[in-house]
Formats: structure tokens, C-alpha cells, sequence
């Protein structure tokens, strides 16, 4: 399945989420808004580090938190926990749709 979100962070940015999906698992995601990530080729390395893990708040939490700090990535105007919701809100749009 695929689905889509936009989801403002509580102060921070906009964040928006194209996810592919089977099951519980993402296969891919696309991950942009108006939020910053350093260094850029970051936000490559977290979609690829989410990929095939569950769609379930604690294991993006932790995939988000591993490979920020196993790639030194930091993140401006965006949060783990708010890019957790919103790729849970894509899976959710899909399903609802």
C-alpha cells in the first residue's frame, strides 16, 4: 500500500511522509519538508534505515534514534517523535482512504 502525510511538528517544521507499505512493514519512504537535517545525504541514510523495519511508534522510535546517532545526524525543526507520527499518519491515510 502507499500512503502520505503532512504533519506539522509542534514547534517545528513541516514534515511530509510518501511511504510504500505491506503489511506492518515499510518497504520504502520518502522523507522532506521544510525542516533541516545535517548532513544532508542524512535524510538518505534514515529512509534507508527505516526500510523493512514495523510500522509500530516504539520500533520508529528507536530506528530514528539508532541511526541518528550511528550516522552523527542532527536534526533542525523536526523530532523523532514527531517524524514517527507522521510516517504512522501515512500508513493510517492509506488505510482509511
Amino acid at each position: 500500500m502507499k500512503g502520505s502525510s503532512v504533519y506539522k511538528i509542534p514547534d517545528g517544521k513541516l514534515v511530509k511522509v510518501r511511504l510504500d507499505f505491506e503489511g506492518q512493514k515499510i518497504i520504502s519512504l520518502k522523507i522532506f519538508g521544510d525542516f533541516f537535517m545535517y548532513p544532508e545525504e542524512g535524510i538518505e541514510k534514515l529512509e534507508l534505515a527505516l526500510a523493512g523495519k514495523m510500522l509500530l511508534e516504539k520500533e520508529l522510535v528507536k530506528a530514528i534514534s539508532d541511526a541518528r546517532e550511528l550516522h552523527g545526524l542532527e536534526f533542525f525543526g523536526l523530532t523523532i517523535d514527531g517524524l514517527a507520527t507522521a510516517i504512522l499518519m501515512a500508513k493510517e491515510g492509506a488505510l482509511n482512504a
